[in-house]
């Protein structure tokens, strides 16, 4: 194995990690949420003063970092496996695309993923537009989905040796 490939499985064997731990914490954030995490609530919270909205940003945060984790994961298991060209990340897209492709992840996990992600970027680059919706579907999807790509990985990685 190449120190390239040896460097790549070891990142991303510690990213599996750091991102299970930030779905922890979503989980935590999630449980911990004042009166359920309706969709209702988590609006008004959104809404809310200033002591409300805390109780929206770690939900947001978990989930901003976990669908960042998996998306790495999901590129440097694509270089790592050469299904792209080396020191050159494919796009979210693509990734989880090849991902499915190679029968990694299924397609439901795939598109949930995705669509979470796509909804990360709209949120970051237009936050004064975002909708509290946006949000709370994006961290359910991602607390769904996200533990079966981490699974999927973790268990290809095994199997490869």
């Amino acid at each position: 194995m190449s120190n390239r490939a040896v460097l790549l499985e070891t990142t991303l064997k510690a990213r599996l990690i750091d991102t299970r731990k930030h779905l922890e914490a979503l989980e935590r954030a999630v449980a911990a949420f004042p009166n359920g995490f309706g969709l209702a609530e988590f609006e008004r919270a959104w809404r809310g003063e200033p002591d409300e909205r805390l109780t929206v940003y770690p939900i947001q945060a978990g989930y901003e970092n976990g669908i960042n984790g998996c998306i790495r994961i999901a590129q440097e298991l694509c270089e790592l496996e050469g299904w792209t060209p080396a020191n050159r990340d494919p796009s979210s897209t693509e990734a989880l695309k090849l991902l499915q492709e190679n029968g990694i992840v299924a397609a439901k996990t795939r598109a949930a993923l995705k669509d979470a992600y796509e909804r990360r970027s709209e949120i970051q680059h237009d936050y004064v537009g975002a909708a509290a919706r946006e949000v709370h579907a994006a961290a359910l999807a991602v607390l769904e989905f996200a533990p079966l790509l981490l699974q999927d990985v973790a268990l290809h990685l095994k199997q490869r040796g």
